[in-house]
């Protein structure tokens, strides 16, 4: 398989990272631990480093303490232990921030990965703990003719995409995952159980606001859609492109996709040298087959792929299984070709000279952009139709260096060229003015709902909502 297809291709579209699967130990995965609640793993635990480790093997963090939570009662032991013993907190699920935002140095770590719990009611309603996976979430619920829109890598955790927002193939159709939050139990900062059920302003924040900002979340509840039945998939590349030929074709691809039926999506990829535009759609129809027409006239080779079942089709995008050295970033939300028109060339140039660094931009817009959602939501970005991102892979800790200070590159380029909006669940600590950045208008209401739940900032990371007094 080559580097396209394994790095890139089996990618995330969605929420708070795009890789694989983590490397669970059996007495992880089968939940051996000796307490019924909670455990309390001290650093000369045996296997206090496996627990510490996120899928982005570049950090490495060391909490003095990780509580792994089976039950809802633990987390309240968590908290009120952390609170008791002033340590700061930090809260683990899927493990894919990609600046390690889950775990901390020398404070206490809430791990709530063993909760996992998921059900669909009567009413199709979903119902899940915290640590639900991506690839959990789509085996249950496919079968049973139901969706809840959301990424696609395998194993990022359902709460985390949730509270950032989430958006994925499905996204332009239905809207994000966040949008079909109805309700969900939290802990707060002092222990205390609160359903937002009794408080309208909080599930406001927790649908979009980002994670671990005001408590720790117990349980999840959703509502679903009818799930489509068919998955259509559209690959088209063209080889050994310049910086000028990928920029005009960007143009190009802004142009169609703009034009896309609200059922597709479409991500322009460019690794290396090679650019691929993915499309994929639920549907068939005559708006789809004319965008496929104009992008069989600009690239080289359409790969013409046959329609799978969905919850076939989904799994190709489940991405990686073992963790890497990489770095990914928000690379801004764009209304149009227009926001990076002047800074397109550099931004290719810098990449096809760069083995090992991909810029992918991904369509948005669609259902979205729905107004009466923007109003019930703290997501920002409503107004954007596409979403950059920016990554780099490298295979030994010794070219950290290099490969950081080129992403730093890609940073400054988009940074003196106006593109200051970015996506929550793609955090990167050289975001300048991040409260706006990230939350938009929505910064101080969400601080007014930090003070309600966590006044004291016990919940405490880089870029995280800031109590305000």
């Amino acid at each position: 398989m080559n580097n396209f297809k394994r790095r890139t291709f089996l990618k995330v579209l969605g929420g708070a990272s795009f890789l694989g699967l983590f490397p669970f130990t059996k007495a992880y995965a089968k939940g051996t631990l000796d307490n019924v609640n909670v455990e309390f793993i001290q650093r000369s635990h045996k296997l206090y480093d496996i627990y510490r480790k996120l899928f982005n093997k570049r950090l490495d963090f060391k909490p003095r303490i990780i509580a792994m939570c089976k039950t809802e009662l633990g987390i309240q032991q968590a908290v009120k232990y952390a609170n008791k013993h002033n340590l700061s907190m930090n809260i683990k699920s899927g493990g894919h921030s990609f600046e390690g935002f889950s775990l901390n140095d020398d404070g206490l770590v809430i791990d709530v990965s063993q909760m996992n719990q998921i059900s669909l009611n009567g009413n199709n309603q979903l119902i899940t703990e915290p640590a639900v996976r991506l690839a959990q979430l789509y085996s249950y619920c496919l079968p049973k003719g139901r969706l809840l829109p959301s990424g696609s890598c395998a194993s990022v955790g359902l709460s985390g995409i949730t509270l950032g927002g989430g958006y994925g193939l499905f996204a332009r159709e239905f809207g994000l995952t966040c949008d079909y939050l109805t309700g969900f139990r939290m802990i707060d900062a002092s222990g205390n159980i609160i359903d937002s059920d009794d408080d309208a302003e909080l599930l406001w924040a927790c649908r979009g606001g980002g994670n671990g900002n005001f408590g720790v979340v117990s349980q999840l509840r959703f509502d679903t859609v009818k799930a489509p039945t068919t998955l259509y998939q559209h690959r088209f590349r063209s080889f050994n492109v310049t910086a000028k030929q990928t920029s005009g074709l960007a143009k190009q691809w802004f142009e169609h996709t703009s034009k896309l039926p609200e059922h597709a999506f479409s991500a322009f990829v460019l690794n290396g040298k090679t650019l691929t535009v993915m499309l994929t759609a639920t549907q068939h129809d005559e708006k789809m087959v004319e965008v496929l027409k104009q992008f069989d006239q600009i690239m080289d080779s359409n790969a013409e792929l046959n329609p799978d079942p969905i919850e076939v089709g989904i799994q190709y995008y489940y991405g990686r299984s073992q963790s890497l050295y990489f770095k990914n970033i928000s690379a801004g939300y764009y209304e149009s070709f227009n926001d990076i028109d002047e800074c397109a060339e550099s931004l290719f140039s810098q990449v096809v000279k760069t083995p090992g660094m991909v810029f992918q931009i991904n369509t948005l817009g669609g259902k979205i952009n729905n107004g009466v959602r923007s109003k019930d939501s703290s997501y920002a970005h409503r107004n954007a139709d596409y979403l950059g991102e920016a990554q780099f892979y490298w295979n030994k800790p010794e070219q950290m260096a290099s490969s950081m200070k080129s992403m730093e590159q890609i940073q400054g380029i988009l940074h003196s060229n106006g593109v200051s909006q970015h996506y929550v669940n793609y955090p990167d600590l050289n975001i300048k003015n991040y409260e706006s950045a990230y939350y938009g208008d929505s910064y101080k209401r969400l601080q007014k709902v930090k003070n309600k739940f966590d006044p004291d900032n016990r919940f405490n990371y880089s870029q995280g909502i800031v109590a305000g007094h």
